[in-house]
Protein backbone atom coordinates (compact mmCIF):
# COMPACT_ATOMS: atom_id res chain seq x y z
CA UNK A 1 0.00 0.00 0.00
CA UNK A 2 1.04 3.57 -0.61
CA UNK A 3 2.49 5.33 2.44
CA UNK A 4 1.98 8.90 1.22
CA UNK A 5 -0.17 10.88 3.64
CA UNK A 6 -2.96 12.44 1.63
CA UNK A 7 -5.34 15.07 2.94
CA UNK A 8 -8.68 13.30 3.30
CA UNK A 9 -12.07 15.02 3.53
CA UNK A 10 -15.10 13.08 4.79
CA UNK A 11 -18.70 14.04 4.06
CA UNK A 12 -21.10 12.58 6.62
CA UNK A 13 -18.37 12.47 9.26
CA UNK A 14 -20.82 12.52 12.17
CA UNK A 15 -22.95 9.69 10.78
CA UNK A 16 -22.84 5.97 11.48
CA UNK A 17 -20.07 4.97 9.07
CA UNK A 18 -18.53 8.43 8.90
CA UNK A 19 -17.33 8.24 12.50
CA UNK A 20 -15.42 5.05 11.74
CA UNK A 21 -13.99 6.57 8.56
CA UNK A 22 -12.66 9.64 10.36
CA UNK A 23 -11.05 7.57 13.11
CA UNK A 24 -9.41 5.27 10.56
CA UNK A 25 -8.02 8.21 8.59
CA UNK A 26 -6.61 9.86 11.69
CA UNK A 27 -5.14 6.59 12.98
CA UNK A 28 -3.21 6.18 9.72
CA UNK A 29 -1.69 9.63 10.02
CA UNK A 30 -3.62 11.35 7.25
CA UNK A 31 -4.49 15.02 7.74
CA UNK A 32 -8.24 14.57 8.13
CA UNK A 33 -11.04 17.01 7.39
CA UNK A 34 -14.81 16.89 7.85
CA UNK A 35 -17.49 18.84 5.99
CA UNK A 36 -20.41 19.17 8.40
CA UNK A 37 -23.53 21.23 8.86
CA UNK A 38 -23.00 24.47 10.79
CA UNK A 39 -23.76 24.52 14.50
CA UNK A 40 -24.08 27.41 16.93
CA UNK A 41 -23.75 27.54 20.74
CA UNK A 42 -27.52 27.03 21.07
CA UNK A 43 -27.55 23.89 18.92
CA UNK A 44 -28.62 20.46 20.12
CA UNK A 45 -26.07 19.30 22.74
CA UNK A 46 -25.52 16.06 20.83
CA UNK A 47 -24.51 18.03 17.72
CA UNK A 48 -22.08 20.12 19.74
CA UNK A 49 -20.63 16.96 21.26
CA UNK A 50 -20.11 15.47 17.80
CA UNK A 51 -18.11 18.53 16.78
CA UNK A 52 -16.05 18.40 19.96
CA UNK A 53 -15.27 14.73 19.35
CA UNK A 54 -14.01 15.52 15.86
CA UNK A 55 -11.87 18.35 17.16
CA UNK A 56 -10.44 16.13 19.90
CA UNK A 57 -9.20 13.76 17.19
CA UNK A 58 -7.40 16.61 15.47
CA UNK A 59 -9.88 16.78 12.59
CA UNK A 60 -10.19 20.08 10.73
CA UNK A 61 -13.87 21.00 10.43
CA UNK A 62 -15.38 22.82 7.47
CA UNK A 63 -18.91 24.02 8.26
CA UNK A 64 -21.35 24.32 5.41
CA UNK A 65 -24.41 22.92 3.66
CA UNK A 66 -24.41 20.76 0.56
CA UNK A 67 -26.25 23.58 -1.21
CA UNK A 68 -23.35 25.99 -0.55
CA UNK A 69 -21.36 25.36 -3.71
CA UNK A 70 -18.64 27.95 -3.20
CA UNK A 71 -18.10 26.86 0.40
CA UNK A 72 -17.62 23.28 -0.75
CA UNK A 73 -15.25 24.28 -3.55
CA UNK A 74 -13.12 26.28 -1.12
CA UNK A 75 -12.90 23.28 1.21
CA UNK A 76 -12.13 20.84 -1.59
CA UNK A 77 -9.23 22.94 -2.83
CA UNK A 78 -7.47 22.22 0.47
CA UNK A 79 -7.60 18.40 0.27
CA UNK A 80 -6.59 15.50 -1.99
CA UNK A 81 -9.17 12.78 -1.38
CA UNK A 82 -12.93 12.95 -0.82
CA UNK A 83 -14.87 10.15 0.87
CA UNK A 84 -18.65 10.39 1.11
CA UNK A 85 -20.52 8.45 3.78
CA UNK A 86 -23.84 10.25 3.32
CA UNK A 87 -26.90 8.23 4.32
CA UNK A 88 -29.41 6.75 1.87
CA UNK A 89 -31.83 9.73 1.84
CA UNK A 90 -28.92 11.97 0.78
CA UNK A 91 -27.39 9.77 -1.91
CA UNK A 92 -28.52 11.97 -4.81
CA UNK A 93 -27.23 15.02 -2.95
CA UNK A 94 -23.82 13.74 -4.00
CA UNK A 95 -24.42 15.33 -7.41
CA UNK A 96 -23.65 18.61 -5.64
CA UNK A 97 -20.39 17.19 -4.32
CA UNK A 98 -19.50 15.99 -7.82
CA UNK A 99 -20.15 19.45 -9.27
CA UNK A 100 -17.94 21.03 -6.60
CA UNK A 101 -15.16 18.48 -7.15
CA UNK A 102 -15.25 19.16 -10.89
CA UNK A 103 -14.89 22.90 -10.34
CA UNK A 104 -12.16 22.53 -7.71
CA UNK A 105 -10.14 20.49 -10.18
CA UNK A 106 -7.58 19.12 -7.74
CA UNK A 107 -9.16 16.02 -6.20
CA UNK A 108 -7.09 12.88 -6.76
CA UNK A 109 -9.78 10.41 -5.67
CA UNK A 110 -13.50 10.38 -4.90
CA UNK A 111 -15.14 7.54 -2.99
CA UNK A 112 -18.93 7.96 -3.20
CA UNK A 113 -21.26 6.63 -0.53
CA UNK A 114 -21.92 2.99 -1.43
CA UNK A 115 -20.41 0.36 0.92
CA UNK A 116 -23.04 -2.26 0.10
CA UNK A 117 -23.50 -4.63 -2.84
CA UNK A 118 -21.71 -4.14 -6.15
CA UNK A 119 -24.50 -2.13 -7.75
CA UNK A 120 -23.64 -2.81 -11.39
CA UNK A 121 -23.80 -6.58 -10.85
CA UNK A 122 -26.89 -7.18 -8.69
CA UNK A 123 -30.63 -6.57 -8.71
CA UNK A 124 -33.31 -6.80 -6.05
CA UNK A 125 -36.90 -6.27 -5.02
CA UNK A 126 -38.34 -2.85 -5.92
CA UNK A 127 -37.36 -0.89 -2.77
CA UNK A 128 -33.80 -2.23 -2.84
CA UNK A 129 -33.59 -1.82 -6.61
CA UNK A 130 -34.49 1.86 -6.22
CA UNK A 131 -31.52 2.24 -3.87
CA UNK A 132 -29.24 0.50 -6.37
CA UNK A 133 -30.43 2.77 -9.18
CA UNK A 134 -29.58 5.90 -7.19
CA UNK A 135 -26.08 4.59 -6.53
CA UNK A 136 -25.67 3.84 -10.24
CA UNK A 137 -26.68 7.41 -11.08
CA UNK A 138 -23.96 8.73 -8.78
CA UNK A 139 -21.42 6.40 -10.41
CA UNK A 140 -22.32 7.52 -13.92
CA UNK A 141 -22.22 11.20 -12.93
CA UNK A 142 -18.78 10.71 -11.36
CA UNK A 143 -17.48 9.07 -14.52
CA UNK A 144 -19.05 11.68 -16.81
CA UNK A 145 -17.31 14.41 -14.81
CA UNK A 146 -13.94 12.72 -15.33
CA UNK A 147 -13.29 12.45 -11.60
CA UNK A 148 -10.83 9.74 -10.43
CA UNK A 149 -12.85 7.32 -8.31
CA UNK A 150 -12.85 4.15 -6.26
CA UNK A 151 -16.17 2.36 -5.72
CA UNK A 152 -16.30 0.35 -2.51
CA UNK A 153 -18.50 -2.73 -2.18
CA UNK A 154 -18.40 -3.65 1.51
CA UNK A 155 -21.47 -5.90 1.37
CA UNK A 156 -23.00 -5.75 4.90
CA UNK A 157 -21.95 -4.10 8.16
CA UNK A 158 -21.30 -6.83 10.71
CA UNK A 159 -22.06 -4.98 13.96
CA UNK A 160 -25.28 -3.54 12.56
CA UNK A 161 -26.61 -6.80 11.15
CA UNK A 162 -25.49 -9.01 14.03
CA UNK A 163 -27.48 -6.72 16.30
CA UNK A 164 -30.45 -6.75 13.92
CA UNK A 165 -30.48 -10.51 13.37
CA UNK A 166 -29.67 -11.63 16.92
CA UNK A 167 -30.66 -8.76 19.26
CA UNK A 168 -27.85 -9.89 21.60
CA UNK A 169 -28.33 -7.02 24.05
CA UNK A 170 -31.96 -7.91 24.78
CA UNK A 171 -31.13 -11.20 26.53
CA UNK A 172 -34.12 -12.75 24.77
CA UNK A 173 -34.74 -16.49 24.42
CA UNK A 174 -36.37 -16.02 21.02
CA UNK A 175 -35.04 -15.21 17.57
CA UNK A 176 -36.81 -14.63 14.24
CA UNK A 177 -35.27 -16.49 11.31
CA UNK A 178 -35.79 -14.94 7.88
CA UNK A 179 -36.76 -17.59 5.34
CA UNK A 180 -34.94 -20.83 6.07
CA UNK A 181 -31.99 -18.91 7.51
CA UNK A 182 -29.49 -20.51 5.13
CA UNK A 183 -28.90 -17.50 2.85
CA UNK A 184 -25.28 -16.41 3.01
CA UNK A 185 -24.12 -12.82 3.45
CA UNK A 186 -20.73 -11.14 3.76
CA UNK A 187 -20.50 -9.39 7.13
CA UNK A 188 -17.59 -6.97 7.52
CA UNK A 189 -17.05 -5.06 10.72
CA UNK A 190 -17.40 -1.32 10.37
CA UNK A 191 -13.88 -0.62 11.66
CA UNK A 192 -12.45 -2.91 8.98
CA UNK A 193 -14.57 -1.34 6.24
CA UNK A 194 -13.28 2.08 7.20
CA UNK A 195 -9.66 0.94 7.40
CA UNK A 196 -9.79 -0.79 4.01
CA UNK A 197 -11.49 2.24 2.45
CA UNK A 198 -8.89 4.71 3.69
CA UNK A 199 -6.11 2.50 2.35
CA UNK A 200 -7.88 2.05 -0.99
CA UNK A 201 -8.50 5.78 -1.37
CA UNK A 202 -4.76 6.49 -1.61
CA UNK A 203 -3.73 3.33 -3.48
CA UNK A 204 -3.12 3.99 -7.20
CA UNK A 205 -3.86 0.34 -8.01
CA UNK A 206 -7.58 0.81 -7.37
CA UNK A 207 -8.02 4.19 -9.03
CA UNK A 208 -11.04 4.06 -11.36
CA UNK A 209 -11.87 0.56 -10.17
CA UNK A 210 -14.33 -1.27 -7.93
CA UNK A 211 -12.93 -2.87 -4.79
CA UNK A 212 -14.96 -5.61 -3.11
CA UNK A 213 -14.50 -6.62 0.54
CA UNK A 214 -15.27 -10.34 0.68
CA UNK A 215 -13.08 -12.26 3.18
CA UNK A 216 -14.09 -15.95 2.93
CA UNK A 217 -14.38 -16.34 6.71
CA UNK A 218 -16.85 -13.44 6.83
CA UNK A 219 -19.41 -15.25 4.66
CA UNK A 220 -22.09 -16.54 7.03
CA UNK A 221 -25.82 -17.25 7.25
CA UNK A 222 -28.25 -16.18 9.95
CA UNK A 223 -28.32 -19.76 11.22
CA UNK A 224 -24.52 -19.67 11.47
CA UNK A 225 -24.78 -16.56 13.64
CA UNK A 226 -27.48 -18.07 15.84
CA UNK A 227 -25.49 -21.27 16.34
CA UNK A 228 -22.36 -19.30 17.24
CA UNK A 229 -24.32 -17.20 19.72
CA UNK A 230 -25.88 -20.28 21.33
CA UNK A 231 -22.45 -21.85 21.70
CA UNK A 232 -21.01 -18.65 23.18
CA UNK A 233 -23.83 -18.13 25.71
CA UNK A 234 -24.73 -21.75 26.41
CA UNK A 235 -28.36 -20.86 25.70
CA UNK A 236 -30.68 -22.50 23.19
CA UNK A 237 -32.85 -19.95 21.39
CA UNK A 238 -36.43 -20.57 20.33
CA UNK A 239 -36.58 -20.05 16.57
CA UNK A 240 -39.55 -18.71 14.62
CA UNK A 241 -39.22 -18.77 10.84
CA UNK A 242 -40.70 -15.91 8.82
CA UNK A 243 -41.71 -17.29 5.39
CA UNK A 244 -39.97 -15.83 2.36
CA UNK A 245 -43.34 -14.86 0.86
CA UNK A 246 -44.11 -12.70 3.90
CA UNK A 247 -40.75 -10.96 3.59
CA UNK A 248 -41.43 -10.20 -0.09
CA UNK A 249 -44.91 -8.83 0.70
CA UNK A 250 -43.47 -6.62 3.43
CA UNK A 251 -40.78 -5.35 1.10
CA UNK A 252 -43.26 -4.52 -1.67
CA UNK A 253 -45.47 -2.62 0.78
CA UNK A 254 -42.70 -0.21 1.71
CA UNK A 255 -42.35 3.13 -0.02
CA UNK A 256 -38.84 3.60 1.28
CA UNK A 257 -36.03 1.25 2.24
CA UNK A 258 -34.38 2.24 5.48
CA UNK A 259 -30.72 1.27 5.27
CA UNK A 260 -27.58 2.81 6.66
Amino acid sequence: MVCEKSKILVFGATGYLGKYMVKASVSMGHPTFAYVRPVNPDANPSKLQQHRELESLGVTIFQGELDEHETMVAALKQVDVVISTLAVPQHLEQFKIIDAIKEAGNIKRFVPSEFGNEVDRVSGLPPFQALLENKKKVRRATEAAGIPFTYVSANSFAAYFVDYLLHPHERTQHVSIYGNGDAKAVLNFEEDVAAYTIRASVDPRVCNRVIIYRPPENIVSQLDLVSSWEKKTGTKLQRTHIPEQDIIKLSNSKLKLLII
